[in-house]
C-alpha cells in the first residue's frame, strides 16, 4: 500500500516538475515572441500616413466681385470662426456690415514652395467689389491674397489616421507634465506596471460600485493602442502587462513617452481620426503646440480619457468641466500658480461647428486617382503622406453640378420623348470646366448622380468630337500645305465654300453646312471662324487625311482614327 502511494506521489511529482519546467520554457518563449513584436514596432515603421488631396487656393484681389454668401461659406469650410471683437488669433474673422469691412486672421499653411505664416488682414468692400486690402500688422496695402486650399479627401488603407510626428523636445514641457499628472503621475517611478495605481483604482471602483478609474500606466496604454485594441479580456490584459514590461526593459522613458504623444487617439473629424498631440492642437485650436494657452493645454491633456465625450465640438460644457479637473490637478502638482489657475478657468470654451472632410468632387477625385496610379503605387499613396495640390475650384464644382442637374431636368420637361424607357429613364450628361490660359481642370462632373453611377462620362464615355476636331485640319494645312502642287495655306488663302461630293474607295460622301447655308469664296480664316463644313472638307482633301491624322496623334489624341473623310468633321468616336 505504501509502495503504491509512493509510486503515485513520484509520478505526480514528475508530472509537476515537467509541467513547471514546460510552463517556464513556454513562458520564456512567449515573452521572447512578445519582445520581437515590440521591437519590430519600436524600431520599424510605426504608422502609415495617408496622402491628402487639396483644392486650389481662393484668390482675392482688388477690383474683384465677390458674392458674400460664397465667401462666408468658404470661410466656414476652412474652419474660420466669427469673432465679435475682431480677430485676435488665427482662424477668426469679423464682418463690419456698416463699414463694409471684413477682417480675417489667416491660418498658417505649408505650400509646396513656401510656408505661409498667418497674418491679420482687412478687406474693404464697396457693394460686392473689393476696393482695398491691407495687412493689419504692418499697414501694407495688399493687391492680392489667397485663402488656403481646402482638404478634399485622403487616400488611405482602411482607416484614416491623421497625425504629424513630433519629437519629445518639441512638445511644451507643461503639456507633457499635465498629461503625466492626469494619466500616469508615477510614470518615472514604475517599470511598466504600477501596483500603487492598480490598488488606488480598485479601491475607487469598489467604493463607487462601477469603473470610475483605471490603473493602466501610460506604457500599458501605448501597448494597447499599438497592438491589442479595446477588447476587455483577461488574456488581453496579461499580454498588455507583459508587453509593457518588455518595452520598459528595452527602451527609455523618453522613447516610450514620445511614441505615446504621437500615437494617442484624440478625436474624430468625419472619416479622419485625430492622433497625436500636434494634430489635436491643430484640430481643436488651430494652433501649434508652443502657442497653446494653459487652459488649452489642460483641455488637450483631459481629452485623452474620452476624446469624443469631452470634445468642444460636441459639448462646450463637458469640455469645460474636464479642463477644470485637469487644471485642479496641475495646481495640486504645482505645475501652475494660483494666478495662472484662476486665469485659465476664465478662458471661455466656445461651442464650435465641426466641418467634416467630405469628398465634394467625387468624379474629379476618381479621375485624379487614375492619373496618380500611373506614377505611384497604392502603398506609396496610402502610407507616405503625400500632399497633392490640384486645380480644383470647389465653388465652380458645386455650380457645375447644379447646372448639369437643372439643365437635364429642363430638357426632360421640355422634351419628354427623350426619356425613351419611361419616367425612370433619366438623361445623363457631363461637364468639364477648363481654364483656357493654362489647361487646368477647375471642375469635373461625370454624371447626374455619383451615388447611383460612378461612370465618369468626361473621360470614360466615347463620343464624337464634332467641330472641335476641325482645328487639326487647319493646323495640318498650315504645316504641310497641299499634297499636290505644293500649295501653301495662309490665313488669307481663298477657299471654296460650296456643295461638293468627295469620292473615295468606291464611295461618295457629301458634307453639308449648317442650315444648308453656303458662302462661296471665303478666306481660310473665315472658314475656321464660321466652322464651315464644306470649306473644311475641301481643305482636308487637298492636305490629305493621313497628315491630318498624324497631327492629331502628335497633339495627344489616343483613340484610333479611321482614315475616312468624316473624320475631318469629328464624325468618329
Amino acid at each position: 500500500m505504501k509502495k503504491s502511494r509512493f509510486r503515485a506521489l513520484k509520478i505526480f511529482s514528475t508530472f509537476l516538475v515537467f509541467f513547471i519546467v514546460g510552463g517556464v520554457i513556454f513562458g520564456v518563449w512567449y515573452v521572447k515572441q512578445l519582445e520581437e513584436v515590440v521591437s519590430a514596432k519600436f524600431e520599424g515603421r510605426k504608422w502609415q500616413f495617408p496622402s491628402k488631396i487639396y483644392s486650389d487656393t481662393y484668390l482675392l484681389y482688388a477690383g474683384m466681385n465677390v458674392r458674400s454668401e460664397e465667401l462666408w461659406e468658404k470661410l466656414r469650410r476652412l474652419g474660420y470662426r466669427e469673432s465679435r471683437n475682431g480677430p485676435s488669433s488665427k482662424g477668426e474673422y469679423r464682418f463690419l456690415k456698416k463699414e463694409s469691412l471684413l477682417e480675417i486672421y489667416l491660418h498658417d499653411f505649408v505650400y509646396p514652395l513656401e510656408t505661409f505664416k498667418g497674418t491679420p488682414v482687412r478687406i474693404s468692400l464697396q457693394g460686392t467689389t473689393v476696393t482695398r486690402m491691407e495687412n493689419l500688422d504692418s499697414g501694407e496695402e495688399l493687391f492680392s491674397l489667397e485663402l488656403e486650399p481646402e482638404l478634399v479627401t485622403g487616400l488611405y488603407d482602411r482607416i484614416w489616421e491623421e497625425r504629424r510626428l513630433v519629437n519629445l523636445s518639441d512638445v511644451p514641457s507643461l503639456l507633457v507634465r499635465a498629461i503625466l499628472a492626469i494619466e500616469d503621475e508615477r510614470f518615472y517611478n514604475h517599470r511598466g506596471i504600477d501596483p500603487v495605481a492598480i490598488l488606488r483604482a480598485s479601491w475607487a471602483n469598489l467604493r463607487s460600485g462601477g469603473v470610475v478609474q483605471g490603473g493602466s500606466t501610460l506604457t500599458q496604454q501605448l501597448m494597447k493602442n499599438f497592438f491589442l485594441g479595446d477588447e476587455r479580456t483577461l488574456q488581453r490584459k496579461i499580454k498588455e502587462v507583459l508587453m509593457a514590461l518588455v518595452a520598459e526593459r528595452k527602451y527609455s522613458k523618453e522613447e516610450i513617452l514620445e511614441n505615446y504623444l504621437n500615437e494617442i487617439y484624440l478625436g474624430q473629424k468625419g472619416a479622419q481620426g485625430i492622433f497625436g498631440v500636434w494634430e489635436a492642437a491643430q484640430f481643436y485650436f488651430f494652433k501649434g503646440l508652443p502657442e497653446l494657452t494653459i487652459g488649452e493645454t489642460a483641455l488637450l491633456a483631459g481629452l485623452i480619457k474620452a476624446p469624443n465625450r469631452y470634445s468642444p465640438y460636441r459639448s462646450a460644457e463637458a469640455a469645460t468641466k474636464r479642463r477644470n479637473i485637469v487644471l485642479g490637478k496641475m495646481l495640486e502638482e504645482r505645475l501652475i500658480t494660483r494666478g495662472q489657475y484662476e486665469a485659465a478657468l476664465r478662458e471661455v470654451i466656445q461651442q464650435r461647428e465641426l466641418v467634416k472632410v467630405a469628398n465634394d468632387a467625387p468624379f474629379y477625385i476618381d479621375f485624379l486617382k487614375r492619373e496618380l496610379a500611373e506614377n505611384y503605387s497604392h502603398e506609396v499613396l496610402t502610407a507616405e503622406g503625400l500632399r497633392i495640390f490640384t486645380s480644383l475650384d470647389l465653388q465652380l464644382q458645386r455650380i457645375a453640378e447644379k447646372a448639369l442637374v437643372d439643365g437635364l431636368k429642363r430638357l426632360e420637361e421640355s422634351y419628354p420623348y427623350l426619356r425613351k424607357r419611361g419616367e425612370e429613364d433619366h438623361l445623363e450628361g457631363a461637364i468639364a470646366v477648363i481654364k483656357p490660359q493654362t489647361g487646368e481642370i477647375k471642375a469635373m462632373v461625370g454624371g447626374r448622380d455619383y451615388q447611383k453611377s460612378q461612370f465618369n462620362r468626361v473621360f470614360q464615355a466615347r463620343r464624337q468630337p464634332g467641330s472641335t476636331f476641325k482645328p487639326f485640319t487647319y493646323l495640318a494645312a498650315l504645316m504641310y500645305g497641299s499634297e499636290e502642287g505644293g500649295k501653301k495655306f495662309t490665313p488669307v488663302t481663298s477657299v471654296d465654300d460650296s456643295p461638293f461630293t468627295w469620292s473615295y474607295e468606291g464611295q461618295e460622301w457629301t458634307p453639308r453646312n449648317y442650315k444648308e447655308e453656303y458662302f462661296g469664296a471665303v478666306t481660310f480664316r473665315t472658314a475656321l471662324e464660321k466652322s464651315l463644313n464644306s470649306a473644311t472638307v475641301r481643305i482636308a482633301k487637298e492636305v490629305g487625311i493621313n497628315k491630318i491624322r498624324d497631327v492629331a496623334y502628335r497633339l495627344g489624341i489616343e483613340s484610333a482614327l479611321p482614315a475616312l473623310p468624316s473624320m475631318v468633321l469629328g464624325g468618329i468616336e
